[in-house]
């Protein structure tokens, strides 16, 4: 059964007690940056996801394109489940075995390449990821168009990759890896299965995932459309809380 209206948030009851939370990171749980590096994870914000963890029987998940190292340093001490890379790398247990999927990895050839453009370039950053890498030309807008014609140009002749458009961003990374995948297969996870998925993202990174999630019978929100901004998405989950029993 789903939700009763797709349209509108769910009560926070019928969150906690049939929901399964997939969570976008950056730009939906925290707000965006310069650098991937500068962002900040506000302090109440692990608070409450440890609380919705608890109260929700640990169906609480982040999916996120980050790599699961930096999700978990960014997120320390708390420990959730996560879908990292897109989907890539799962860690449905928090704190246990990561499962990665059987997927290529961007050619060291590439990386360097791409390194040694940012490098000389003023205001582009490379992200490393262990299956691919992004170039951020948020301090660089004029620097968009020559990163994606570089990419175009490194990934010829490489159908198993390709190019996504991020937020101010291209990433590189093998092909039928995305947030949807990923939201099919934690909800066939205890304690995700028998659930139903919420899924909150920002970019068209996540456009993916919600459509898998309103597939499933959940539902699918977007920043800045459902939601006016990260502060917004974190409200909402404190709101939740009060649901809570004593």
């Amino acid at each position: 059964m789903s939700f009763k209206d797709p349209r509108a948030l769910p009560s926070p009851r019928e969150v906690l007690t049939r929901g399964a939370l997939l969570l976008d990171v950056d730009g939906t749980l925290i707000n965006l940056a310069p650098r991937p590096d500068e962002v900040v994870v506000p302090g109440s914000l692990r608070i409450d996801l440890a609380a919705l963890l608890s109260a929700m029987d640990g169906a609480v998940s982040l999916v996120t394109g980050r790599a699961l190292v930096d999700v978990e340093a960014l997120f320390a001490p708390l420990q959730l489940p996560v879908c990292a890379e897109h989907g890539a790398v799962m860690r449905v247990v928090p704190g246990g075995v990561a499962r990665r999927a059987a997927a290529p990895s961007a050619p060291e050839s590439w990386r360097k390449t791409a390194l040694a453009f940012a490098a000389r370039h003023e205001g582009m950053v490379f992200e490393e990821k262990p299956a691919g890498f992004v170039l951020h030309y948020r301090l660089a807008p004029d620097l968009g168009d020559p990163a994606f014609q570089l990419l175009t140009d490194l990934l010829r002749g490489a159908p198993e990759f390709e190019i996504l458009r991020a937020s101010m961003a291209w990433e590189v990374r093998p092909r039928g890896i995305h947030k949807g995948v990923a939201v099919r297969q934690i909800m066939n996870e205890p304690p995700f299965s028998g659930r139903l998925p919420i899924f909150i993202g920002d970019d068209v990174t996540d456009e993916d995932g919600i459509a898998a999630a309103r597939e499933l019978g959940g539902l699918g929100f977007r920043v800045p459309e459902d939601f006016p901004a990260p502060e917004a998405v974190r409200s909402w989950l404190t709101s939740l809380l009060a649901g809570c029993p004593a």
